[in-house]
Order: structure tokens, then C-alpha cells, then sequence
């Protein structure tokens, strides 16, 4: 496959994955290793040649750059710096850096201001320290508040917070209780992850004492319904902000826009194409030490483009925009799709409102069922 190079591809997002944990968590599929000062060091070194690659054949001017692991925190802010210092920041308007409330220290809080990182979104998860548990997470609820009190006093003003629900034996009290800690700690925003475990996690073992759906369908609309009178406004099914602090970068994956994915396991999208790199580190060195800057490639045919385009669009609340739909595929999606969209239509799953068409809040939770059929 012929991959185009910088003269014609302007990229404005990027995704840097840090793959190192001190301990796997129970529920947890994305890729990591065991934390060790010498793997991470030589880690960094790798990175920064496979920016290096890549800013040779293509123009990169960071509108958003995210760190996501694995547990980002785990690099020194020394680390930070200087990944982040690899890239032209003229056009910088968000840092993300993933933390976890283990690691947050003072020292580290109070260096972390050195960098350009201005958004925190940190995995809370739970304020029961029993499901933290559950979860194999290795802070307790206390270090939650304590760490974002942390990042407050250290003048951090875009703080968003991680809750999963749906988790085994889980009753309604014990997500909202959760819920309610975080109302209070009032973070800028709010990501709600409804528990989904693959075969090869430990607590797969548990999946069977997972609430029924419709359990946790009402657990939904009952988080959605507090989050939406405490002040945020949902931008997108599971993501909830408030009034200009929803996750650019994030915004970027639902909105068809180009990235690149830098570090083991990172995926990136460009033109008419997806690539992953390789989800072990070693082999992510030998890529790098052969100047191979793309992992597994899989081509997008137009019908492929369209899919995507349509269930990643209806994820965001205010829906798909029909004109831009029909720029980018020359059809009119209302005729393509037109027995669907009645179907959908009649049940209240969907509205068509100007040029967007959307789910409905009703739809939200049993969403991947109605984009299953315009696949």
C-alpha cells in the first residue's frame, strides 16, 4: 500500500501510548508491562526516534497530543518534557496526561506545571474501596480526593475523572455513592465506562455476577440524569463536560479527523487507512531500529470509510452531520439508509433536527445494537 507522505497530509492529533503499570489491573485488556526504570528509560529513547521518523515524512502540528497507557504517571516529569518537546507546539491548545491516583505525589504534582500539560483526566474508577479492590486497582478512595486536591492547589483547571460501572454484584447505591463523590470533588468533567471484560482478564471469572442490562441501563440514565442537573452538559454517549471542557482530542476520533499513535499498541488513522503497532516492546524496537514507522496496516475502502464515519458521528450527541456526509461520500445518507431511519424514527431512537441527524437519549444505552445495522 502506497502511504502518503508529509507534502499531502497535515496531522493535528496525536496519541502517545506508555505501556508500563505497576500492577495489571483485574478488568484491564489494553497493553502493559511490569514497570522498570531501565525499560522505561529505553523506552523513551525509542519514542522519541519514532517521532523522529515520522516528522520526516509527514507535517505535524499538534493541535492535541494525549497520554494514554498503561499508566503515563510512571514517567518522570524530566520524561515528559522532553517527549512533548519533540513536536511544534505553535498550534497547541490541549495535553491530556492520563494519571493514576497512586502515583500522584507532591513532588510530582509540583514539578508537572514545568511541561505544557494542561488537561488531567485521572482513572478514579470508584470511591468503594471493596470494587477498587475488585478491580485491582492500588489506590483506595481517600487518594482520589487527596490527589485531586493536589492538582487543584497546583492551579490544574481541566481535571477530568473515570468511573466504571456495571461491575459484578454492583447495586445502584453503590454507583451513585461513587457518583456523588465525584459531583462534589467537581471536576471539569466525566467519563462513565460500562464494564466490559475479554476472556483472557483474571476477573473474566466474575462475568456471570455482572448486573442484567436492564440493571444497568437504569444505572445509566440515573448517572446520566445526576450528571446533567449537577452542570455538565453530554457531549457524547459515555462523556459528560462542563460548557467548554469537553476532551478535544477525544472529539477528534468521533469526528473523523487524522491522528497519530505513537508507543506499543498505539493506532493511528490517516487517509484511507489504520495502523497499530506492534502490543510487545521488543518487537516495537526492532520497528524503530529497521526505520519502520508503521505496525499492522489495514486498508479502508470507501464503504469501510462510510461505517466508521457514520457510529463513530452518533456517538456525540448532537449526531451526524448530513451535509458532511454527503461531501465526503456523494450520497445522501437519509435515501441510503432510508428503512432504518424510519424504523428508528417511529421507535424514538432517533430525530432528524436540520442538517444532523442523532440518537435520542433513549437510544444512548442500546446503541451499538441500532449501529449494527447500518453496517
Amino acid at each position: 500500500m502506497k502511504v502518503s507522505g508529509k507534502k499531502s497530509i497535515l496531522i493535528n492529533y496525536i496519541y502517545i501510548h506508555i505501556p508500563f503499570c505497576l500492577q495489571k489491573c483485574s478488568y484491564c485488556s489494553f497493553y502493559s508491562e511490569k514497570y522498570t526504570l531501565e525499560l522505561k528509560n529505553k523506552f523513551v529513547s525509542y519514542l522519541i526516534e519514532e517521532v523522529s521518523l515520522f516528522k520526516k515524512r509527514f507535517k505535524i502540528k499538534p493541535l492535541t497530543i494525549y497520554f494514554g497507557g498503561g499508566t503515563p504517571s510512571l514517567l518522570d516529569v524530566s520524561d515528559i518534557h522532553k517527549i512533548i518537546s519533540q513536536f511544534d507546539l505553535a498550534q497547541i491548545q490541549e495535553i491530556t496526561l492520563e494519571l493514576n491516583p497512586i502515583n500522584i505525589t507532591t513532588e510530582f504534582v509540583q514539578k508537572l506545571p514545568e511541561t505544557p500539560i494542561n488537561r488531567i483526566s485521572m482513572g478514579a474508577q470508584s470511591f468503594i474501596d471493596s470494587e477498587l479492590n475488585l478491580l485491582g486497582r492500588l489506590h483506595n478512595s481517600e487518594q482520589i480526593s487527596r490527589a485531586f486536591e493536589l492538582l487543584r492547589n497546583q492551579g490544574f483547571e481541566n481535571i477530568s475523572l473515570d468511573l466504571i460501572y456495571g461491575l459484578p454484584n454492583q447495586k445502584m447505591q453503590d454507583v451513585l455513592f461513587s457518583l456523588d463523590r465525584i459531583i462534589e470533588l467537581n471536576p471539569e468533567h466525566v467519563s462513565l465506562y460500562c464494564l466490559s471484560l475479554e476472556e483472557n482478564i483474571p476477573l473474566y471469572s466474575e462475568k456471570h455476577l455482572i448486573p442484567e442490562d436492564e440493571v444497568i441501563s437504569d444505572i445509566y440514565d440515573l448517572m446520566r440524569t445526576r450528571l446533567i442537573s449537577s452542570g455538565f452538559e453530554q457531549y457524547e454517549i459515555s462523556n459528560f463536560a462542563k460548557k467548554g471542557f469537553e476532551s478535544k482530542h477525544n472529539l477528534c476520533y468521533w469526528s473523523d479527523k487524522y491522528y497519530l499513535g505513537f508507543g506499543p499498541s498505539a493506532a493511528g488513522y490517516l487517509k484511507n487507512f489504520r495502523y497499530t503497532n506492534p502490543a510487545d516492546l521488543e518487537e516495537y524496537f526492532e520497528t524503530i531500529k529497521t526505520s519502520q514507522i508503521f505496525g499492522n496496516l489495514v486498508s479502508l475502502s470507501n464503504e469501510d470509510h462510510e461505517k466508521e464515519f457514520i457510529f463513530l458521528s452518533l456517538r456525540k450527541t448532537k449526531g451526524m452531520n448530513l451535509k458532511e456526509f454527503r461531501i465526503k461520500f456523494q450520497k445522501e445518507f437519509l435515501k441510503k439508509y432510508l428503512k432504518t431511519i424510519d424504523k428508528y424514527l417511529e421507535d424514538n431512537f432517533l430525530e432528524i433536527e436540520g442538517e444532523f441527524i442523532k440518537l435520542t437519549p433513549e437510544a444512548y444505552f442500546i446503541s451499538n445494537e441500532i449501529f449494527l445495522e447500518f453496517m
